[in-house]
């Protein structure tokens, strides 16, 4: 039939409606859907305010709120404003009071959505004392009243009898249940049920799933248990006898893990109208995506939908991206995600730019970190192919920043998409300055093919990077990164790898800061030093002291502030200059060809090495080597941070100002506490005599005339 004749056809019918002032509103409603189908928005809108009109005049509330919503699942949004949406429902409510406070409760003329609003509405409407309720911190609830005129309703909780609850915070936090929901059998037949504990427990649990939606198996004992169902005495029991009997049941998935969901597979009547009902109305982010996960993911593949579905599904997924916070960013993208496989338009649901707008330096780490570990590759995979290039960018431009779980992931996406090279100037470059984090560390230890393709350093290098990790302060998961670092290290493999590297000097330093680092408790650190005099027992005299010439100082390896920093700065300058100049030669020389017979890349290595070990010795001597003013010096006995007079057998007498381990200065008389001759007076007092070296490579005794404090213009020397 066409347009021309349809309209006419559908105005006499409406005329018809009109005349009988007892149309029921489901007349209206079969009828505006008729328009609505042939493609006549503004008759229907004209027809929509007839009806809503002619409703009101029959007294009809129940049915003008059913066309309401009808309305507000068809109505463009720019069709009606908050205005119109506030007189439609007072024409509902007639001069009702009672139904009057309900509208204005329900929130008409406020920033919500009409469909919002007529929820909220039928709730109250619905919640007449002796009404079964749910609230989302209380639990189980019976209204004993409601009173429009305070815009309350008094609540019967478990432990809170009589409580009020404003109108406002009960829309937002109740459910009202139905007589089959598990706690209405269970307040009006506690035996009958707990009878059902006992001889059923399966049919039980398929209550709950029915009642609650699918919920992980923690879930479940917690709502059993807490609302008295199940005596938290018998879960064990209880859940052994209905797992064994839901596992053979054919329309029931148990998970192997233990957080994923248990559902009920049969979906006879689970997509129907009556579904989308219960996921129009729904509020809680978490379980509007977890119904529309299930919803895609049902065995028979999604149903085909009505226009009224796609537009509730549209509209419940659009609500998660727009209430998500930015402390929620995992259910946004999820909600993006969802919308994606559900192939709705970026006109219905804008996901598309919900999605890009985790392609941000300030946004894509908060999200990665905030997702589950299982959601981390399929959430990759999604952002991916939004915009490839905006991925890449933004992926590598924060590799640095990502705990272990995350990096890992976007570590195979990167290098299944071809970016490992840029992954692998990163790393270079974050090993070469010094700025790599235990996560890099840890990912590179875990890969030691990648570590050699990519000419990364060495596991005697990275090892004591390690420990400088080990030994920060972190909490959630860096903190448990620092775990795995140090399970590495009790690896004998990863502990050769290490040592074999060193040279034997270096060997025993490391051992030696493994022996005092606060990166191990006590007992900890000597399993590990075990494990490696297992692996090297000569590394046993750094622990006994035996062939150890260490220097004799009165108060610990020190040395001045002056000589100090003037080491300290060529630590610096080896590890910002230097290194990352030498990095850039490798990567030069790599872009000439063929490693085998490139003398520029032999080369540019092996200073690599060299610096690299200059590098490891210099963090080692700052490690073992404190900076000090002297002012902690023993007083009156010759040793680190006195000034000594010597009296030769001759007659003539000499001044040696005795510093730390690094400084000398010969034409100041400052002496190394490392010096034979400040081994020989250490510990000495004025008077005494002492058998020094000369020289001539001999030996003279010289009496100790005087032991001093170090003088003014040796003291301003040392800062």
């Amino acid at each position: 039939m066409s347009d021309s004749a349809v309209q006419p056809e559908l105005e006499n019918r409406v005329l018809a409606l009109l005349e009988n002032e007892k149309t029921p509103a489901s007349a209206w409603i079969e009828a505006l859907e008729a328009g609505r189908k042939a493609g006549m928005p503004e008759a229907t809108a004209g027809w929509a305010e007839m009806a809503q009109e002619a409703l009101a005049r029959a007294r009809d509330p129940d049915g003008g709120m059913d066309l309401l919503k009808w309305r507000a699942d068809y109505t463009p949004i720019e069709s009606m404003t908050g205005k119109d949406w506030v007189k439609a429902a007072d024409m509902v409510a007639g001069s009702d009071p009672h139904l009057l406070a309900l509208i204005q409760e329900a929130g008409f003329g406020q920033r919500l959505a009409a469909r919002e609003c007529v929820r909220r509405f039928r709730l109250l409407q619905s919640l007449q004392p002796g009404t079964l309720c749910l609230h989302r911190t209380w639990g189980f609830g019976v209204v004993q009243k409601t009173d429009t005129l305070y815009r309350k309703i008094e609540i019967n909780f478990r432990g809170r009898p009589g409580h009020g609850l404003a109108m406002k915070v009960a829309v937002e936090t109740l459910e009202r249940l139905d007589d089959d929901h598990l706690l209405a059998r269970f307040h009006h037949d506690r035996e009958g049920l707990q009878q059902l504990v006992k001889e059923a427990p399966a049919d039980v649990v398929r209550l709950a799933l029915r009642s609650f939606g699918p919920l992980p198996a923690a879930t479940l004992q917690e709502k059993l248990v807490t609302s008295g169902v199940v005596q938290e005495g018998d879960w064990k029991r209880f859940w052994d006898a209905a797992r064994k009997v839901l596992k053979a049941d054919p329309m029931a998935a148990i998970p192997s893990k233990r957080s994923e969901p248990i559902r009920l597979l049969d979906r006879a009547a689970g997509y129907d109208d009556a579904w989308f009902d219960r996921l129009a109305n729904e509020r809680d982010l978490k379980s509007i995506l977890e119904k529309v996960r299930e919803l895609l993911d049902s065995p028979e593949g999604m149903p085909e939908l009505s226009d009224a579905q796609k537009n509730i599904l549209a509209n419940r997924l659009a609500f998660v991206l727009l209430g998500a916070t930015s402390r929620q960013p995992g259910l946004r993208l999820a909600g993006a995600l969802l919308a994606s496989r559900a192939g709705l338009s970026a006109e219905a649901c804008d996901w598309p730019e919900a999605a890009r707008g985790f392609l941000r330096e300030d946004a894509i780490v908060p999200l990665l970190h905030d997702l589950p570990a299982r959601d981390l590759k399929d959430a990759l995979d999604f952002l991916w192919k939004q915009d490839p290039a905006a991925a890449r960018e933004v992926l590598l431009g924060q590799l640095r920043h990502l705990h272990t779980g995350a990096l890992q992931d976007v570590m195979d996406l990167l290098l299944r998409e071809g970016a490992g090279e840029a992954c692998r100037q990163i790393y270079a470059e974050a090993c070469a300055t010094h700025l790599i984090r235990q996560e890099m560390l840890l990912w590179i230890m875990r890969n030691p093919e990648r570590r050699e393709a990519w000419d990364l350093p060495l596991p005697s290098i990275l090892a004591p990077l390690a420990v400088e990790e080990l030994e920060q302060d972190y909490m959630g998961d860096r903190l448990k990164t620092q775990k795995l670092l140090r399970e590495k290290f009790e690896e004998p493999e990863w502990l050769r790898a290490v040592f074999d590297g060193m040279t034997p000097g270096r060997q025993k330093d490391f051992f030696r800061r493994l022996g005092h680092t606060p990166a191990w408790p006590g007992l900890d650190r000597q399993v590990i030093q075990a494990k490696v005099l297992k692996l090297y027992p000569h590394l046993q005299s750094v622990i006994t002291g035996e062939g150890e010439s260490g220097p004799v100082a009165s108060y610990g390896s020190v040395t001045s502030r002056r000589t100090y920093r003037e080491r300290q700065e060529k630590l610096e300058h080896l590890i910002n200059v230097e290194i990352p100049a030498n990095s850039k030669e490798i990567s030069v020389a790599r872009s000439y060809g063929d490693l085998s017979e490139n003398f520029e890349y032999k080369a540019a290595k092996d200073m690599q090495r060299v610096l690299m070990a200059r590098r490891a010795e210099l963090e080692a001597m700052m490690t073992r080597v404190r900076p000090t003013d002297f002012s902690e010096a023993p007083k009156g006995v010759a040793g680190i941070g006195s000034t000594v007079e010597l009296e030769y057998p001759d007659g003539h007498v000499v001044r040696f100002h005795i510093l730390g381990e690094w400084d000398q200065q010969p034409e100041k008389h400052i002496i190394s506490s490392n010096t034979r001759l400040a081994k020989a007076l250490a510990g000495k007092k004025s008077g005494e005599t002492v058998t020094v070296p000369t020289e001539t490579g001999g030996e003279a005794e010289c009496r100790l005339k005087s032991v001093e404090d170090l003088p003014d213009e040796i003291k301003e020397w040392v800062k």
